[in-house]
């Protein structure tokens, strides 16, 4: 169901707001931005005392946000959704989300998709700044210029990608050409690469050069669940169940 964390909410140039609610589940975070500058916010989610969204970019969360939705982006308004798959919030565990403002931000709508039960695993966002790093469990990763928002479709440096199973080094050019085939809307297509997609979570190793326009790569990485996580979420399915059959 859709819950409402804080809407028209105000904060100050360089301040930060948490917001939180008590749910059994979470399945999604939503934002709604408004202001100048939204761009450079940044995002933490936690479930408990445990990080999953690990104080991104706004703008790289909106990068992520256009391989789903084709709801206009702009410089004055910016439209996230952060697909969690399925955290079951066990020993009272609260979700936290944290909004960290650069300039001042009004009318912030934070809502949340909670307690609806699916057949999902848990999911972390994680953003990277180091030009080589390994992602555990990685699903997918884009890439983009944290720095100045920058048109990466000609940025003509090689990235290497390794898993397992393979290895390539594609240009990030070709990333930004990955990206624009996948995206619901072209509000920013020019500023984004989609690097790589594994079918089932694997260890991912990224390494490309520092003299890159690209410098931080957001990743969406699979986490293993707790048997009591597990429980939890069976008997929250079969209640669900049980109440449509009646």
């Amino acid at each position: 169901m859709l819950v409402t964390l804080g809407v028209n909410q105000t904060i100050a140039a360089s301040g930060s707001q948490t917001f939180t609610y008590s749910p059994n589940s979470v399945q999604e975070v939503h934002l709604a931005l408004q202001d100048a500058d939204w761009e450079a916010s940044r995002v933490t989610v936690q479930i408990g005392s445990r990080t999953i969204v690990n104080g991104i970019q706004s703008y790289g969360l909106m990068g992520m946000t256009q391989l789903v939705s084709g709801t206009a982006q702009n410089t004055n308004n910016g439209h996230i959704r952060i697909d969690l798959g399925n955290w079951e919030c066990t020993r009272m565990d609260n979700l936290y989300v944290t909004i960290q403002a650069s300039s001042e931000l009004t009318g912030i709508d934070i809502s949340a998709i909670v307690d609806e039960p699916r057949t999902a695993q848990p999911l972390k966002w994680t953003a990277y700044s180091d030009n080589t790093f390994t992602s555990p469990n990685n699903l997918y990763a884009i890439s983009y210029d944290s720095g100045g928002f920058a048109d990466v479709s000609g940025d003509n440096y090689n990235i290497e990608i390794r898993n397992r199973m393979e290895s390539s080094a594609p240009s990030l050019i070709s990333a930004n050409t990955y990206y624009q085939s996948l995206i619901l809307s072209d509000a920013y297509n020019v500023q984004f690469g989609f690097l790589n997609k594994n079918v089932v979570p694997m260890q991912t190793t990224y390494n490309y050069s520092s003299s890159a326009v690209t410098d931080t790569i957001i990743t969406c990485e699979a986490v293993g669940s707790t048997p009591q996580q597990r429980a939890q979420a069976k008997e929250s399915k079969a209640m669900a169940l049980a109440s449509v059959g009646r």
